[in-house]
């Protein structure tokens, strides 16, 4: 997804979910090679930014693959309990759009 696509969807995104109030947060995250991060993420959506190569994605709306056989259907949105894997000895970086929501 393109930072401009993400922006004009999020307002949509927040009334789908029910609510009206959000900040936003950019991060740029790297992941060491052959290693994991985990964020909690239950009162928040994570956005990919574009289409970083080379990490696995997880979290309770679905996976995110872009390695050497990656799957048929990519999902670039996030909640719950998210987890970036980098499967390769290199570092990698991934950037987000953090929507907080705010009740």
């Amino acid at each position: 997804m393109s930072e401009q696509f993400i922006l004009e969807f999020i307002p949509t995104r927040v009334k789908q979910l029910g609510f009206t109030s959000y900040h936003l947060r950019y991060r740029d995250l790297v992941v060491e090679g052959n290693k994991s991060i985990r964020i909690a993420a239950y009162n928040e959506l994570y956005f990919i930014v574009d289409d970083p190569s080379g990490l696995v994605v997880e979290s309770d709306y679905g996976l995110y693959d872009s390695c050497d056989d990656p799957i048929e259907e990519s999902v670039h949105q996030h909640r719950g309990e998210i987890t970036i894997t980098n499967p390769k000895t290199v570092k990698r970086r991934i950037k987000f759009i953090q929507l907080i929501i705010v009740n």
